[in-house]
């Protein structure tokens, strides 16, 4: 076996597994979709109509969790 490709340290000292995940700030259309629970097409229209506003500067869309939040609670969700 060569040494180079053999590795002596456990994978937990490399990933600590006791550490919680990182809290999500953003999100991807996709995943604004999801918690929304609507589909692609009505995110686009939410970010047309600005009632979500993506960062600016971004090369992919990417949407605050706070406005996500903010739009659920403000009540204008469409119907289900």
């Amino acid at each position: 076996m060569n040494s180079e490709t053999s590795s002596s340290a456990p994978i937990a000292a490399v990933v600590d597994l006791t550490r919680p995940p990182l809290e999500t700030l953003t999100y991807s259309v996709t995943e604004t979709a999801r918690v929304l629970g609507v589909s692609l097409p009505t995110v686009y229209r939410l970010i047309a109509r600005r009632l979500l506003k993506p960062l600016p500067g971004l090369r992919h869309k990417r949407v605050s969790k706070r406005q996500v939040l903010a739009y659920i609670n403000s009540g204008q969700l469409l119907p289900a």
